[in-house]
């Protein structure tokens, strides 16, 4: 199945699963493809046939996004190198959960647990490690019977009891042993957590950002925010003030920006942000697509953060 078919089944079925989904993106950037929300799961998802399409830039920049809107990344691909991915087991790309299609498909619409992921050595699982220590204490076995059950040293089992994952193989005896399930599931739908200090804050002067772009960011950091750049994603950066995120849009005013801003008006709606364009003219229209445009002579004259968004809100409606 090739790349746009992939795209088109993710978005049916997430609709199946009561998943609102942004409009498939047509702007060519590797960033991510489609934004989904139930509830209060958001997921940020990037499709590729082939997971080592997926380069560390991205996955960096991946990572940003979902942390800063509170969303789930994951990657979707069908075979990594020349092997077909495995169904119904979680692989990683430069620290993002990778599946397949089918996975995530079962997963979300059938509740299948995913409990496998792959690693150096084979599948492995995750063991709950207060099952095991009560099971084994109720059983009145020893470390010993333990590990020769099991076919592992004790020094190993005692690691099991304190949260070591084990290969399935390994996992298959212990249940067997106790003849109950020991495993716990991998959460697909867990938001993402890192540092804040991992974040790429914008630099004065900094030499990959476009003229526009930087005279904008800078702009934006004298006001207030903290800027975010984001080199491969339909906006420009997420510019941060307090706890209000803006999908902050840079470009001169061109024919391409009402396609960029319908595209972006889209993702607004779902992750439940605000999104706005900033450009190089003063015009009268004040937004596009939905989206509020402001250009940089208005912003020039702005001192407080909050009259930003003032401006965004008072021009979300306007014609």
């Amino acid at each position: 199945m090739d790349r746009t078919d992939l795209l088109t089944n993710i978005r049916e079925f997430l609709g199946d699963a009561g998943f609102s989904v942004s409009d498939p993106c047509t702007l060519r950037l590797p960033g991510f493809d489609l934004v989904a929300r139930r509830g209060e799961t958001l997921l940020i998802l990037k499709v590729l046939s082939n997971i080592d399409g997926l380069s560390e830039d991205v996955a960096q920049e991946l990572r940003a996004v979902a942390y800063l809107l509170k969303a789930t990344p994951l990657l979707i691909g069908e075979k990594n190198g020349v092997n077909n991915l495995e169904d119904d087991v979680v692989y990683f790309r430069f620290g993002i959960q990778t599946v397949t299609t089918a996975t995530l498909q079962n997963h979300l619409l059938e509740e299948i647990p995913v409990r496998a992921y792959a690693a150096p050595g084979g599948l492995y699982v995750n063991l709950d490690q207060e099952k095991i220590r009560r099971l084994r204490q109720e059983k009145n076995i020893s470390l010993g019977n333990f590990a020769r059950h099991v076919r592992v040293s004790r020094r190993t089992v005692r690691m099991y009891e304190d949260g070591m994952s084990a290969r399935i193989d390994i996992a298959d005896r212990i249940e067997e042993m106790f003849e109950q399930a020991v495993t716990t599931p991998i959460d697909l739908l867990k938001p993402l957590l890192m540092e804040t200090k991992q974040l790429p804050f914008y630099k004065k002067n900094q030499g990959d950002a476009k003229e526009l772009q930087s005279e904008i960011f800078t702009l934006l950091q004298n006001i207030g925010y903290r800027v975010i750049p984001m080199d491969r994603c339909p906006f420009e950066a997420l510019s941060k003030e307090k706890e209000k995120i803006l999908l902050t849009c840079v470009q001169q005013y061109n024919k391409k920006l009402a396609e960029k801003a319908h595209f972006i008006s889209s993702i607004a709606k779902i992750t439940e942000k605000h999104a706005v364009v900033f450009t190089d003219k003063d015009i009268e229209k004040k937004n596009l697509e939905g989206t509020p445009i402001i250009g940089k002579k208005e912003l020039r004259k702005i001192r407080d953060p909050e009259d930003v968004f003032t401006l965004i809100l008072e021009r979300i409606t306007s014609d």
